[in-house]
């Protein structure tokens, strides 16, 4: 069966046998795993006909003559924007509940294809709505509004969406009653109120005036789960190890990482275990801990131990979003983090994670900041998702807020690099020059050993506040004391002093998340975004993390 999955899921592409063997017997040796295939190919010869599976050297195929596959027959229909089509094939999630044992690379690549044919379900059946709506079929349009809704059912611009069609089509009472529905939908699922755009259009519908929302934090019930209880000291034990990781540090990550071993060599069926440990290398890699190769090996190799011992874990598809964040692979990172978020609404840190793949892999600031936004509301402890709410607010201009975010960030854990330096960087833009004193004096007395780029931070803070002299000063003293490449190219901007930034900048690798971001959106560049060599500097960040938008 899982031999037959594989080939009809790749109806137009042979597959080796080598991935075949990978995925299906990977703790086999080469001889008895090519044995077991070709065990398994006779029995479905056998059983579907002998021209049902053919080969081409090393290469196996399904002949579509005669074995028809409803996957095969979705993705044409999308490819042939036949969008009823497609809906009518989907009926259900890829291999709801069907396990391969002892094969984690299957589970893999079966978790991966299932969260990307359900986000195609979902475009489906928005494209039929707008299809619809565009011949003038309003009612059909709004089934195919709702069957989208039922696919995403915590989605706001699906709702906005079908609540838009049902105000086109009088039908008032039907909006009022979707609209109360998703709102408590969101309440006791995720947690969290609609955002003010999806509040809006629900008064608009409703013919009132909209209000401020009112964030709720219900409980959430779990899913079934086929994880083991943990006893009480391995439990403890990754309790402790992701306090450790939510601090972001490298000494606390690394401490992570010892935790995290420590419980998997007392319980190597802890699944929750295994998904801190490929969490602490997304984070050793995305923060520049370790190198970025290494890291994601590692991370994917526990992400996938996860994922064999519990699909329905929710970290462990978080854990998966992450490795695809390192790789770049964007539309994966997206599939997997929108399953966590599925299974567990609850989830700060796939919300985080899924607002950094919207941010850096799609460009969507607006989806971004919402994630993030969520995120920190279901981690008001978490000093990263605190952190990175200010940093998105400080990119889109909202400084006041921004630093509203980072103050109490930077109380939450002192030790991280970026809080302190984020608080001067808003309060510069405030005109408040105690601010930026206070909070690069207190990132001193926490972590001299940044103090080049705490400096060089400093520069850019005083630039903007219309200290030149003293700027110029503090950046050379940065430079002095071994700013990052980006830190530098930031002071030396602000300043206006183009020469300097674009030396510093073909030092950068932009390799850490925040490096490519202030390429894109910081307002300390804007001096020098007209240069004809910023394009190069564009060109760089775009082949480190190949973003889809760029």
């Amino acid at each position: 069966m899982a031999l037959l999955t594989l080939l009809a899921s790749s109806p137009r592409e042979s597959v080796s046998r080598d991935r075949i063997v990978g995925l299906l017997w990977p703790e086999s040796d080469e001889r008895t795993a090519r044995h077991l295939l070709a065990d398994s190919v006779y029995v479905l010869r056998r059983a579907l006909g002998a021209g049902a599976i053919t080969a081409s050297g090393d290469e196996l195929r399904l002949s579509a003559k005669h074995v028809r596959a409803d996957v095969a027959d979705f993705r044409q229909a999308l490819a042939e924007r036949r969008w009823a089509d497609a809906l009518s094939l989907y009926r259900g999630e890829f291999l709801d509940g069907f396990l391969v044992r002892n094969a984690p690379e299957f589970e893999r690549w079966a978790s991966s294809e299932r969260a990307r044919l359900h986000t195609d379900a979902i475009r489906a059946a928005s494209s039929h709505s707008l299809a619809l709506e565009h011949d003038g079929r309003m009612r059909d349009s709004v089934v195919a509004a709702e069957r989208a809704l039922e696919l995403a059912p915590s989605d706001e611009a699906v709702f906005r969406r079908l609540l838009a069609l049902l105000v086109a089509t009088d039908n008032r009472a039907r909006a009022d009653a979707v609209s109360r529905g998703f709102v408590e939908r969101l309440a006791a699922e995720v947690g969290i109120a609609p955002s003010p755009q999806t509040t809006r259009a629900i008064a608009d519908a409703r013919g009132i005036d909209g209000s401020e929302p009112i964030v709720v934090v219900a409980p959430h019930r779990r899913r079934g789960s086929r994880s083991r209880a943990l006893d009480s000291v391995t439990a403890s034990i990754i309790v402790q190890a992701r306090h450790h990781w939510q601090q972001r540090t490298r000494a606390s990550v690394g401490r992570a990482i010892e935790y995290f071993s420590r419980a998997v060599e007392r319980d190597a069926g802890a699944a929750a275990a295994w998904s801190g440990l490929a969490d602490a290398w997304v984070i050793m890699g995305g923060r520049g801990y370790a190198p970025v190769d290494h890291a994601a090996a590692r991370a994917a190799e526990y992400a996938q131990r996860a994922l064999a011992l519990d699909d329905s874990r929710s970290g462990a598809h978080a854990s998966l979003g992450g490795v695809n964040i390192l790789w770049r692979r964007w539309q994966d990172a997206e599939s997997a983090l929108r399953r966590a978020i599925q299974i567990d609404p609850r989830n700060a840190d796939a919300h985080h994670w899924l607002a950094l793949t919207l941010l850096a892999g799609f460009g969507k600031r607006d989806e971004a900041l919402r994630e993030q936004t969520i995120a920190a509301r279901l981690n008001p402890l978490g000093p990263i998702q605190v952190g990175a709410l200010g940093w998105h607010r400080y990119l889109r201009g909202d400084y006041e807020l921004s630093k509203l975010a980072l103050e109490p960030a930077a109380d939450l854990n002192g030790e991280l690099e970026e809080t302190h330096a984020g608080v001067a960087r808003a309060a510069a833009r405030l005109g408040d020059e105690a601010g930026v004193r206070s909070a690069i004096t207190a990132g001193l007395n926490r972590r001299l050993d940044l103090r080049g780029d705490l400096l060089a931070e400093q520069a850019s803070a005083l630039a903007v506040l219309g200290d030149a002299r003293h700027a110029r000063r503090v950046a050379l003293q940065a430079s002095a004391y071994g700013a990052t490449p980006i830190n530098l190219a930031l002071a030396w901007a602000s300043q206006r002093d183009a020469n300097r930034a674009f030396s510093a900048l073909r030092r950068e690798s932009f390799l850490v998340y925040s490096a490519p971001q202030a390429v894109w959106w910081d307002p300390r560049f804007d001096d020098i975004r007209d240069d004809a060599r910023f394009a190069r500097v564009r060109r760089a960040a775009a082949a480190s993390w190949n973003p889809e938008w760029s």
